[in-house]
């Protein structure tokens, strides 16, 4: 405890696919701020392959902008604090540049076991690189399950099926083509095997594999018909993770050394954060954190203080666009664009920006072709996430976005947008929100991190966070229900806390935006027309206290869930219009 009240001053350091950020946090006038971040490009890979040459540069830049001494001689970081702006009394860092797990999937029923593993292993960071299906009318041959395995080389085959109790046979004919597969890999590259299915198997399944590759086996994911467990499945995916790629990281030999806590996945230390702040209110609303980065879309929602965790591995910002243009095709990014693109077109750009992932759009149709990345890109995440979601009273509407408030989004390609209108717009046409929620901006990169600093120091984390550590963008009001275009669905009275009021009337199909600038507070009195919802039941109106946001109030009467005009200039009339609406 005396250690712990002795630390002043936190490096924490983000080790990103693309970008490492640097973060000073210090005492000032008495409670803990964010005092300076650096960034540089991340070095794990060729030609460097040694990732503390990153993190050394963007120490460099912290050193550049404040004055102060955190690197010796030898490009070491000074732990602990020598004196006054020489060296830091503890260092944390959170990652997300090793590459994923790359995982074959096997099993028997895809809308039971099958579907049960994949919920759990989207909770990691793993891919599915292939599916094996041994399943009565739907099996492939045995040649081409083997061949699954030696096509990708993965990490782990995951074996899932039967109940505990239930089948065994088919069960086991699926171990036997796994080990065959794993026997004609070279020793010591062969992947290990995950089995996460009936119980009753266990010591048959190594007696089936007989040595031919390294068995594990954990809980069943679907112990039951009705129910599953994906905690085993999940927790051996982790531990997988952190031995075989993140304490492996090129060069992470100096980070490990300066570090006060151990190294961290970036989704972990964000789902701590977003859980703290459900913890704030204790609301029976839920809370959702969404980070986009680079390479991978992380999604927490909390829900009566449960933090759910989605890894989107493999697909963000820069990398894994390209998947989902084979699934959706260049329309799915080409229908959020104010301005005509050829679909042709599509391709060329997403590979010039995955060779070069540090550049910015040079032309006006590579920006909103961008932006229109990042919604797909956090649209698919979220349809992933909900899968797993349990958000009971908190969801009124069960073919729509549950209750929500805040909702906090970082990385940078939202923070790195030109007009906080744009981050603003990217985020509700993704998300679609409804009722009455309030977006955070991570504009400095601290959601990631603070996560990780809060087991080192708890009071640092908090103190950061109340003191500007998240930016409020705006206050989204979003009515449910359905009337015709142009009829008034909603009246506002904004009674502003400095005097004066304004009254609104809000027309279906509308993007109205209303001045509430930052650090100022308003009331709302909301009326709703008929039987429109805003979060407090059809017809019910209310008021609420809110704070002005780099936005301002947001009121989102387009419908949900969000229709686009088919006509494809129709459409890019209608996104421009929002656009200029949300002054983007």
């Amino acid at each position: 405890m005396a250690r712990e009240q002795r630390i002043g001053s936190i490096l924490a350091i983000d080790c990103g696919t693309v970008l490492t950020k640097a973060l000073l946090l210090d005492i000032v006038d008495g409670s803990y701020r964010f005092v300076a971040r650096g960034s540089a490009l991340t070095t794990a890979g060729a030609p460097w392959n040694d990732v503390a040459q990153g993190i050394q540069h963007a120490i460099e830049q912290v050193e550049d902008m404040t004055g102060w001494m955190l690197l010796d001689e030898a490009r070491h970081l000074i732990v602990p604090q020598q004196k006054s702006m020489v060296g830091v009394d503890a260092c944390v860092a959170v990652s997300s540049a090793a590459a994923p797990l790359r995982l074959v999937l096997a099993g028997l029923v895809p809308e039971m076991s099958i579907a049960s593993a994949r919920r759990a292993i989207s909770r990691t960071y793993a891919v599915v690189e292939d599916l094996i299906v041994h399943a009565p009318h739907r099996a492939i041959p045995e040649e081409e399950q083997v061949r699954k395995v030696l096509r990708h080389h993965p990490d782990a085959v995951c074996v899932v099926g039967g109940t505990d109790g239930g089948a065994t046979l088919p069960v086991l004919e699926l171990v036997e083509a796994v080990a065959l597969a794993c026997a004609m890999l070279p020793e010591g590259t062969r992947p290990q095997i995950l089995f996460a299915g009936n119980t009753a198997l266990r010591q048959k399944v190594v007696d089936v594999v007989g040595g031919q590759a390294p068995v594990r086996s954990i809980d069943n994911v679907r112990p039951s018909m009705t129910s599953e467990n994906l905690v085993g499945l999940q927790t051996e995916l982790d531990a997988i993770y952190r031995e075989k790629r993140l304490a492996q990281l090129p060069g992470s030999e100096t980070l490990h050394r300066w570090l006060n806590v151990p190294l961290m996945p970036v989704a972990e230390s964000f789902a701590r954060h977003i859980q703290y702040l459900w913890y704030l209110d204790e609301s029976p609303k839920g809370t959702l954190g969404i980070d986009v980065g680079a390479a991978h879309t992380l999604v927490t929602a909390v829900f009566g203080g449960e933090p759910v965790i989605t890894v989107a591995a493999g697909m963000g910002s820069v990398y894994g666009a390209d998947r989902l243009l084979a699934k959706y095709g260049a329309e799915a990014f080409l229908r959020w664009m104010p301005v005509p693109l050829k679909p042709e077109q599509v391709p060329g750009i997403l590979l010039h920006r995955a060779l070069w992932p540090a550049s910015v759009p040079q032309e006006p149709e590579e920006l909103w072709l961008e932006q229109g990345v990042v919604r797909e890109v956090m649209r698919e995440a979220l349809r992933v996430a909900q899968a797993n979601w349990r958000p009971d009273g908190a969801r009124p509407y069960s073919h729509l976005m549950p209750l929500l408030d805040p909702i906090v989004v970082s990385g940078g390609a939202l923070t790195s947008v030109p007009r906080p209108g744009q981050v603003a717009l990217m985020v509700i046409d993704a998300v679609e929100p409804v009722g009455i929620s309030t977006l955070l901006l991570d504009a400095h990169g601290l959601a990631t991190v603070l996560g990780a600093v809060s087991l080192l120091k708890p009071l640092a984390a908090v103190e950061t966070l109340d003191n500007g550590g998240l930016i409020n963008l705006a206050t989204v009001i979003a009515p449910i229900g359905t009337a015709r275009k142009g009829e008034t669905v909603l009246r506002i009275r904004v009674h502003y806390e400095k005097g004066g009021s304004l009254d609104v009337e809000v027309p279906y199909g509308s993007l109205e935006v209303l001045p509430l600038p930052v650090g100022e507070e308003a009331v709302l009195e909301i009326r709703p027309r008929g039987r429109i919802d805003v979060g407090l039941g059809p017809g019910r109106g209310g008021k609420r206290r809110v704070r002005g946001g780099l936005v301002g109030l947001i009121v989102d009467a387009r419908g949900r869930p969000l229709q686009l005009p088919t006509d494809p200039y129709a459409r890019m009339a209608q996104i421009q219009q929002w656009l200029w609406d949300m002054g983007g």
